[in-house]
């Protein structure tokens, strides 16, 4: 068995008022002990798009000697490109920053941070392939609209970006590997849930600035091109769920849950290996002390 962890929204800055560096440290650690093959993160890496805070998330990938394409895969999300509202202007500033935002200066400064994590690409989307598994990664980030993106925390998968895609998955690379989309953006219904009431409640108000465009349509495409697993963040929850008959992993609670318990978790994925009988993908979700 091939073991990966899987953990997402860091928002780390060099500040760490909140402690999220030694909160990652530590959870780095807990993977270690995990006997874990390999790291994805599914984006918000960092609090603001600041180079020193990325910089910082690095110094901690390295210290774990992660930044290799072979043992760390990523992918970014709206706070890496974007940042958040607390970046040292009022509140009120933020769809305006998000505006005047160098959406490609960002992006390039993030995948040029972690350029050792990525394959012969430095580019979204890639395609890795590693043992008997193939990680497709997909950048879900929107680009800047008054409409619908004015705050920079929806997504969408670009039309040329789906066309890559297709041409991945579509490859002879994946044929009989186990395919996994790592994406940050969520594929929930947004809708009031019994066993998350507050947690539901707060993701359905604000669910127009927090959602995937076109996700009923990806789901479709990506359960006709037979992907095993989608493995994203963003909503601070860490479960495990199906949409349109996909499995789908949310791991986005290690360091900042907000659900009602505030319990600290994250998933394994178990992928079977060439010689092993049973060849059913497993999670494992792992709570944090």
């Amino acid at each position: 068995m091939y073991k990966i962890a899987h953990i997402s929204d860091l928002h780390i800055s060099i500040k760490d008022a909140n402690e999220h560096g030694r909160k990652f440290v530590s959870l780095l650690k807990n993977i270690q002990q995990q006997k874990c093959d390999h790291v994805i993160i599914t984006g918000d890496l960092v609090e603001n798009s600041f180079m020193t805070d990325m910089q910082y998330v690095r110094e901690i990938l390295s210290h774990f000697r992660l930044l290799d394409s072979d043992k760390l895969s990523i992918v970014p999300g709206n706070h890496d490109i974007f940042g958040g509202s607390d970046n040292g202007q009022p509140g009120y500033y933020f769809p305006y920053f998000c505006k005047n935002t160098d959406y490609d200066k960002n992006l390039g400064m993030f995948t040029d941070t972690f350029k050792e994590t990525f394959p012969e690409t430095d580019s979204y989307p890639y395609l890795k392939i590693i043992d008997n598994f193939a990680i497709i990664a997909v950048n879900s980030v929107d680009k800047w609209s008054a409409e619908k993106n004015p705050e920079g925390s929806n997504g969408k998968v670009s039309k040329n970006d789906l066309k890559k895609i297709t041409g991945i998955l579509n490859s002879d690379q994946v044929r009989d590997k186990y395919k996994l989309v790592i994406i940050h953006h969520h594929f929930y219904k947004e809708e009031i849930r019994d066993d998350l009431p507050v947690h539901s409640l707060w993701l359905k108000t604000i669910s127009r600035k927090m959602k995937l465009r076109n996700r009923k349509k990806l789901l479709k495409y990506f359960k006709k091109h037979k992907v095993n697993l989608i493995l994203h963040g963003h909503t601070h929850v860490s479960e495990i769920y199906n949409r349109n008959g996909i499995s789908i992993v949310n791991s986005s609670a290690g360091i900042m849950p907000l659900s009602e318990d505030q319990t600290k978790k994250y998933n394994v994925i178990y992928i079977p290996g060439q010689d092993d009988t049973d060849k059913n993908l497993k999670v494992e979700t792992i709570t944090l002390k």
